[in-house]
């Protein structure tokens, strides 16, 4: 029996299952205490210490919460419309057949997942490409300007505070008749020169072969005038025809690329502006790719 193993009998009186023993023994270093504050490398899992202690507060707060069940993670917070409020929803294992169960900080409880070996590699799946993908494009359109410049204005004072890592923003309006222009927010400490990743990422979609038609000409410093497949890059169509709806004819467009981003989190807030919300990643060798074909005219971002 493991440290963790006996650990978890001594204090709690439970016998983790050997895969949630494995994990912990492999990876409870890179855990989070605090897995909704602080995620760790796993998102939403806690260390041995969190699913310990949490355990023990729910046995405390719920006389019916079960004794077979063990608190883990966390998954987010959810709203009760009632009193407009939102509430913690935490991962519970059931060691009796390592099923995963959601509960939330009143003691309401659904099932997950049936294994927790599944529900454990959609999330190390997730992990894994996050560590790959950290720039994220997101795209906000409204139909008012002075929307999509106040939300400029926040990221600006949200990335000088250092709540975002702003990599590069741009402002693209669509005019009546149907032309684009691109606008750089013009302040210090954000790439804004036509090189920046921003700067490109618009480039390649607005030039995409399926856009060309329907997004029209584009003025502007990222109107470099090259047009190549973005599969190849790691953007989707999906995501190219949901751009093409966003900037449809007098729309305004916020375009802002960030790094590290909690995608989840950041597309909630955004959505708050009352705009479209729209996002994509791109890998570090996709970016490479772009930044190639981007600066060579007659490159082939494939490679």
């Amino acid at each position: 029996m493991s440290e963790f193993a006996k650990r978890f009998q001594q204090v709690l009186g439970i016998r983790i299952s050997p895969c949630y023993d494995a994990l912990l023994t492999h990876h409870n270093e890179q855990l989070s205490a605090d897995p909704l504050a602080e995620p760790g490398w796993i998102p939403g899992v806690g260390n041995a210490d969190f699913a310990i202690g949490t355990t023990q507060t729910f046995r405390e707060m719920f006389p019916q919460f079960s004794r077979h069940w063990l608190i883990i993670g966390m998954e987010g917070k959810r709203t009760i419309e009632k009193i407009n409020e939102q509430i913690d929803i935490y991962v519970a294992l059931d060691v009796r057949d390592d099923s995963i169960h959601l509960v939330d900080s009143l003691g309401k409880a659904w099932k997950e997942a049936d294994h927790f070996r599944d529900w454990l590699a959609h999330k190390l799946a997730r992990a894994l490409w996050e560590r790959t993908h950290d720039s994220h494009l997101f795209v906000i359109g409204d139909k008012t300007e002075a929307v999509i410049r106040t939300l400029r204005e926040q990221l600006v004072a949200w990335h000088r505070q250092g709540v975002v890592d702003v990599e590069g923003m741009l402002i693209l309006h669509r005019d009546d008749q149907g032309r684009l222009s691109l606008q750089h927010a013009q302040y210090s400490g954000l790439k804004e020169t036509a090189g920046s990743i921003a700067g490109l990422l618009v480039g390649s979609l607005l030039f995409h072969p399926v856009l060309g038609a329907v997004l029209g000409t584009v003025t502007g410093a990222a109107a470099a005038g090259r047009r190549f497949s973005l599969s190849h890059v790691g953007i989707d169509d999906e995501f190219v025809k949901q751009l093409a709806c966003a900037v449809l004819p007098g729309m305004w467009a916020l375009v802002v690329v960030l790094r590290h981003a909690k995608v989840k989190d950041m597309m909630e807030t955004l959505r708050k502006s009352g705009g479209t919300v729209l996002v994509t990643s791109l890998s570090k060798r996709g970016e490479e790719r772009l930044r190639a074909a981007l600066a060579s005219p007659g490159s082939d971002p494939r490679g």
